[in-house]
C-alpha cells in the first residue's frame, strides 16, 4: 500500500461516510439485521450510563426504521444501572423478533445488565463481560467502594467479637462510623441487581433454565463469586460457568475485522475530538459533548506576617584593651 493510501485510511477512518458507515452496512449484509452502535470513552472522564444517554439512544433506534431484529455493538465500562434497564427495554420494544448484543472489547457493570437482557451475546476473542455487583460512593474516603464491602465489615466484626472473643470496646470506634441507612442502602443494592439479573436472564437468554437464572444473578450481583468488580469474564467463562447464551466471533473471519476496525475507527473519533459517546447506525451519527465546568476556589488569606522593629545592638560589655 503506498504512503498515499495509508494517509488516506487514517484520515478516513475519522469519516463517517466514508468508513463507519460502509461497515455497519456491511455487518447489516453479513449478519441480515440492523446494526447500531453504542462506543464510550475511555479518555473521557464521563464515559458513564446514564440518563443523559436516552434521548441520543431513542433517535439511534429510531434511524433504524421498522426492522424487528437488531444487534447493539457495545464498548462501555458501566454507570447507572437502571438507565441499564430503560435501554434494555427500548432495544426490545423495538426490535421485537430478536436483540443480540456484540462486544468488541469490553461491556462491564451496567453495559454487562444490557448484554444480560439481550437473547445472544457474540464475544470477539479478546471480548469480557463483568459482575454486576453494585458500587456506592464511600462516605468516608470518596470514590466508589463495593457495597459488599460495608457488610462484610460488620459482618467481620460481629464474627471477631464472637468467635474469637474480641472486646467490643476495641471496634467501638470503628461501629460509630457504620450508619444503619448505609447498610441497608448497600444490601438494597445487592437485592437490586440480583432481581434485574434473574427477570432478564428468566425472559430472555435463559428461559429454559428458570432455576439457573437464578444462580447466575445470584454469582454475578452478590460478589461472592467474583469477588473484584473489575473481574475478567470471558466467552469460556461466560459459556462453560453462567452458561450464558454467548457465540464466539472467529478472529480470522471477515465478521470480526469488520467489527474490530469499526470499534478501532471509534475509539479512534472519541479520542481525537474529546467526546464522551459515540451513537451510530447506517444513517445517522450521534456523538455526545460533556463539557466539565471547573468551579475556582476563592482566594486564600495570606497568612499574617509580623514585623519586628529593628532591636538596637547589645553593648559592648568586653573589657578594654591594653595600650
Amino acid at each position: 500500500m503506498s504512503g498515499d493510501a495509508v494517509f488516506q485510511r487514517i484520515i478516513s477512518s475519522n469519516d463517517f461516510q466514508l468508513r463507519r458507515k460502509p461497515l455497519i452496512q456491511n455487518l447489516q449484509k453479513l449478519l441480515n439485521a440492523k446494526v447500531i452502535t453504542y462506543f464510550a470513552s475511555l479518555y473521557h472522564p464521563v464515559p458513564m450510563i446514564m440518563n443523559q444517554d436516552i434521548p441520543l439512544f431513542e433517535d439511534l433506534l429510531r434511524s433504524t426504521g421498522k426492522a424487528d431484529e437488531g444487534y447493539l455493538i457495545i464498548n462501555s465500562p458501566g454507570g447507572d444501572g437502571n438507565v441499564a434497564e430503560k435501554m434494555i427495554t427500548m432495544c426490545r420494544q423495538r426490535f421485537t423478533k430478536s436483540f443480540k448484543v456484540i462486544v468488541p472489547n469490553f461491556a462491564k457493570s451496567a453495559a454487562t445488565m444490557i448484554a444480560l437482557g439481550s437473547d445472544e451475546i457474540l464475544m470477539g476473542y479478546l471480548a469480557e463481560l463483568g459482575p454486576i455487583d453494585p458500587q456506592l460512593g464511600n462516605p468516608f474516603t470518596g470514590g466508589l467502594i463495593p457495597a459488599r464491602s460495608f457488610i462484610d465489615g460488620l459482618e467481620m466484626i460481629r464474627r471477631n467479637i464472637k468467635e474469637k472473643g474480641d472486646p467490643v470496646q476495641m471496634y467501638l470506634p470503628m461501629l460509630s462510623q457504620i450508619r444503619p441507612e448505609i447498610i441497608a442502602q448497600c444490601q438494597s443494592a445487592i437485592d437490586g441487581s440480583r432481581e434485574f439479573a434473574e427477570k432478564w436472564l428468566k425472559e430472555c437468554m435463559l428461559k429454559d433454565n428458570p432455576e439457573h437464572a437464578k444462580q447466575v444473578a445470584k454469582w454475578l450481583s452478590e460478589g461472592e463469586k467474583y469477588k473484584s468488580h473489575g473481574k475478567v469474564i470471558d466467552y469460556a467463562e461466560a459459556r462453560d460457568v453462567l452458561k450464558l447464551k454467548v457465540d464466539r466471533i472467529p478472529q480470522d473471519s471477515e465478521l470480526w475485522n469488520d467489527i474490530w476496525e469499526l470499534y478501532c475507527s471509534s475509539a479512534l473519533f472519541l479520542q481525537q475530538l474529546g467526546s464522551a459517546k459515540l451513537f451510530e447506525s447506517e444513517t445517522v451519527s450521534l456523538q455526545m459533548q460533556i463539557q466539565l465546568q471547573v468551579v475556582p476556589q476563592p482566594p486564600q488569606p495570606q497568612p499574617r506576617r509580623i514585623i519586628q522593629p529593628p532591636q538596637a545592638p547589645p553593648p559592648d560589655t568586653s573589657p578594654p584593651q591594653s595600650q
